[in-house]
């Protein structure tokens, strides 16, 4: 899951294609003459941006070599006044969706890792007491892929943190990200 957190400013020319999804919007955007599609953003951000204003916009992007399954998220704006707004359940809900995930992965890989496990942990350590080592191999294992998806949680939280350090990039950078179909 490659993405980058990047700060986009221009002058916002349109804003079109809007179509519902739960708790806002995915549309296109056009700001200098390049249009960022497939942009999902909470409807408090949508109604705040206007055309023709200067604006800052605070986005999570895919980069993906496939152009076609390359998305952005619109995690806050900063409007031509120096007004900021950010879609701050974004900070915490992907997370969490994360942790519920790394649960049910841990759940999955122990029982998928302890029927896996038995033969060689027996050929490996002996047939003493193998219900106990492969029980302390499924868990190593299960703990192995929860700490996994625990990992990507945290990297999300630590990329939301402070959206004024992101890389700057122009929307002609990212928006060739996005396939022309999209456009």
């Amino acid at each position: 899951m490659k993405f980058d957190c990047a700060k986009i400013t221009g002058k916002l020319d349109h804003v079109g294609s809007v179509s519902r999804m739960d708790g806002g919007f995915t549309a296109s955007v056009k700001i200098d003459g390049a249009v960022i599609p497939k942009l999902k953003m909470a409807s408090r951000l949508y109604e705040e941006l206007n055309v023709g204003e200067n604006v800052t916009l605070y986005g999570l992007f895919k980069n993906n070599k496939d152009k076609g399954k390359n998305e952005g998220i619109l995690y806050g704006l900063k409007k031509e006044s120096g007004e900021k707004m950010f879609s701050t359940e974004f900070r915490y809900k992907v997370p969490m969706l994360f942790a519920v995930v790394s649960v049910i992965a841990f759940c999955f890989v122990f029982v998928a890792g302890w029927a896996l496990s038995v033969i060689p942990v027996n050929y490996f350590m002996g047939s003493s007491d193998f219900m106990y080592n492969t029980t302390v191999v499924a868990v190593v294992e299960a703990s192995l892929a929860a700490a996994f998806f625990l990992w990507r949680a945290w990297v999300m939280v630590q990329a939301t943190a402070d959206p004024e350090a992101w890389k700057v990039m122009d929307a002609a950078t990212v928006s060739s990200r996005f396939s022309k179909f999209d456009k």
